[in-house]
């Protein structure tokens, strides 16, 4: 038996998708924000009594459990992380105050962007108090400027033992050359407090984490990874120890941001941040592979934020290379994705006469107000009830009943009333601006990000919200064709189980493989081309053989940052060697280089007279997983009556309410057209088709939401 589960915690619901057989199951649970585990083996019980399984032996059976989570995420915005202090180098103590010119803006949204009179700089990690300097200095070319003195560093080290500090994060500058007094920091911190007691401090130095230039980013990328390091090991510790007991004897898994998977023993705490979305872009990419789609844009519609992702034709996956995490900006590239507070939590309000949809949600305790748990203000979901388009009876298979009264009071108080509107006119209101807030959003990224037409998109429409907003956002979007899939509502669990092993290694490397003037190709950057790769391969054997593969079994991909001389924009080539011999070869990624950067600006921006140079050294270690395909429902007849009866709608001022069609989801046959207004029914989430579309499902029980040609818009 092949079992497989996958886990993904979000800020309102924790999904579990299980694949068992070449068949899925589903489940979905309330995160339980005092302690996750307890909302990840509510959800992982559902899925596997679908498939007949008792929860303790499916996991003691189950070949591996794959899991991601925002407790990272929510412990930076509440700032429950560890207490630290930062030795850097005498003189760059403020480094980390100061940021860089733009640290003002970053992480803000568009509009407090542009109100610079109130915006102010990000609340420091480490406040400037328990930040130290120590006179030592090593030049950009790992020289010793400055000799550094032991004595020196243990009186810093007591000063910040002093502050209460319970880690120490290390950034001196230029280590990324040269870790030797980063190193040597290490020793004396664990010579004065050894392991054996107590008093033992962990530290963490750039140079292991992040060994690359920048000192800003270099700095916060440290800060973060080790802010976060001890409250996401407590939580995922204590839940590996809890499946242990049940007996699961398997490696567990985290997703990560980078777009892979690797042990607890070989991730950094930074990589799970954000890990939810960027699973859904690389499960999205997957399936697009399996359906032949060239542009898919991914719309992700959960109860606190929609996020968006993108897959442009035979492109590498786009990463974002100078991320913000929270308000800071780090060196860890991970898969890119955007996110506006826009799901179906999103709270609905009136400021001076405008009605306002989000960023802030009601959350999931208390939640909206037709959960009947105390919540008072109206989100998208009431909106959704009081139009007519969520069942309050059926919604999530029944097991959570709606009141559809206090939905329609908390909406005729808040909004309604407020507007001088109908409570339907105002519920049509609060549906159209989040359409309109998640359709804009996506076209803005298919145009500016892609540089592709919005139209030669398809949107994958996920999350438990998504398909009953699909229509409404790709209107906005000026999008034609919608896929949806019978775990939509589960797709960041699913995504989970699509990943390779990945183990990601990256390093500042400066070479010239071109001169300037005579375009010469100097042989002594084939030494430190090859040093650089055999360093780095070597941190891949250690790591990748902790995942239980040996070097034969894995995929290295080595991949360069190349720029013209003295250009700051840089250029991703892959090399098709790991190990460089000759002028020949530095010739041919020089001509690699010219080739792509012609591809993307324009024959006449190149300008090799200027010289060739190299960056950045990236390796990817990859090892393959199992692959999850459709099975083909083609012969697999559909039996019963997809008619669930009518329920009364309101489709907008245009068309008014209308006695529109309710079908069962798993009951519609296959390639059978339903021709809007209509609406589909499943277990955990509710397709809307609204007029002017039409959905079918087909062969591989992918539902189809496209616009009739020449039909009349919505």
């Amino acid at each position: 038996m092949t079992l497989r589960i996958g886990v993904d915690v979000g800020g309102t619901f924790t999904d579990v998708f299980l694949f068992k057989d070449g068949d899925i199951y589903r489940g979905k649970s309330d995160t339980t924000h005092y302690d996750l585990k307890v909302g990840f083996m509510n959800a992982a019980r559902t899925a596997t009594e679908q498939a007949g399984l008792q929860l303790e032996d499916a996991v003691k059976t189950t070949d591996a459990i794959v899991y991601s989570t925002t407790v990272g995420t929510n412990a930076l915005i509440e700032r429950r992380g560890t207490r630290l202090g930062l030795i850097t180098t005498k003189g760059f103590e403020d480094v980390v105050q100061v940021g860089r010119s733009r640290n003002w803006a970053d992480g803000l949204s568009h509009d407090k962007k542009y109100d610079r009179g109130r915006a102010r700089r990000p609340e420091p990690i480490i406040p400037k108090n328990r930040i130290v300097g120590i006179q030592e200095r090593i030049d950009s070319l790992g020289r010793v400027v400055i000799p550094m003195r032991d004595r020196d560093v243990l009186d810093k080290i007591q000063m910040l033992v002093d502050q209460g500090v319970r880690g120490f994060v290390v950034c001196l500058l230029n280590s990324f050359v040269d870790p030797g007094h980063e190193q040597r920091v290490r020793e004396l911190i664990r010579e004065r407090y050894p392991e054996s007691y107590l008093g033992h401090m962990p530290v963490y130095l750039s140079s292991d984490i992040s060994p690359k230039s920048g000192e800003y980013r270099r700095s916060m990328t440290v800060i973060l990874d080790a802010y976060l390091r001890e409250i996401s090991s407590e939580h995922l510790l204590r839940l590996t120890d809890e499946l242990r007991d049940f007996g699961y004897k398997q490696p567990f898994f985290v997703a990560k941001n980078t777009g892979g998977l690797s042990s607890l023993s070989r991730s950094q705490a930074l990589e799970l941040l954000g890990s939810s979305p960027a699973a859904s872009v690389v499960g999205a990419e997957y399936l697009a592979k399996q359906l032949g789609l060239e542009n898919v844009v991914i719309g992700d519609m959960g109860g606190t934020s929609f996020d968006v992702g993108l897959i442009v034709g035979d492109r590498d996956r786009v990463y974002e290379r100078d991320p913000i995490i929270n308000r800071f900006r780090v060196q860890l590239p991970f898969v890119a994705h955007w996110s506006i507070g826009a799901g179906g939590g999103s709270m609905a309000q009136v400021f001076n006469g405008e009605l306002k949809v989000g960023p802030q949600s009601v959350g999931s305790n208390p939640g909206p107000a037709c959960y009947g748990r105390g919540g008072e203000y109206p989100s998208v979901t009431d909106a959704n009830v009081v139009l007519g388009f969520l069942n309050p009876d059926n919604f999530l298979g029944g097991n959570i009943r709606l009141d559809a009264g206090r939905a329609e009071n908390a909406i005729l108080k808040h909004v309604a009333d407020p507007l001088g509107v109908s409570v339907w006119e105002a519920a049509w209101q609060i549906k159209l601006l989040i359409d309109g807030k998640m359709g804009q959003e996506m076209y803005r990224i298919c145009a500016q990000i892609s540089g592709e037409d919005p139209r030669s998109f398809t949107a994958f429409s996920l999350g438990g919200a998504g398909p009953l907003h699909a229509t409404g956002f790709a209107d906005f979007a000026d999008i034609k064709s919608i896929a949806t899939f019978s775990f939509s509502s589960v797709f960041g669990a699913f995504s989970t189980l699509t990943f390779d092993i990945l183990q990601s290694y990256e390093k500042t490397v400066y070479m010239t493989m071109m001169t300037s003037g005579n375009a010469e190709y100097p042989l002594e950057s084939i030494d430190i081309f090859n040093k650089s790769a055999k360093d780095l391969i070597a941190l891949a054997e250690r790591d990748m053989a902790e995942e239980g593969f040996d070097l034969t079994a894995i995929d290295l991909q080595i991949e360069i940052h190349m720029s013209y001389g003295q250009q700051r924009q840089t250029v991703e080539i892959r090399p098709t060697k790991t190990q460089l011999s000759s002028a020949s070869d530095l010739k041919q990624l020089c001509d690699d280089f010219n080739d792509e950067y012609s591809r993307r600006y324009g024959v006449g921006a190149t300008y090799p007279e200027a010289g060739i140079e190299v960056v950045l050294m990236k390796l990817n270690a990859v090892g393959p997983v199992d692959e999850f395909k459709f099975r083909d429902n083609s012969e697999s007849p559909t039996f019963g009556d997809p008619s669930a009866g009518t329920r009364r709608a309101y489709w907008g001022p245009e068309h008014g309410f209308i006695e529109t069609p309710i079908y069962q989801y798993d009951l519609v046959r296959r390639n059978k057209e339903l021709e809007g207004p209509a609406i589909c029914e499943a277990s955990d989430t509710t397709i809307v088709v609204s007029p002017g579309w039409v959905f079918h499902r087909d062969d591989k029980d992918i539902g189809w939401i496209t616009k009739k040609t020449g039909g009349q818009d919505g």
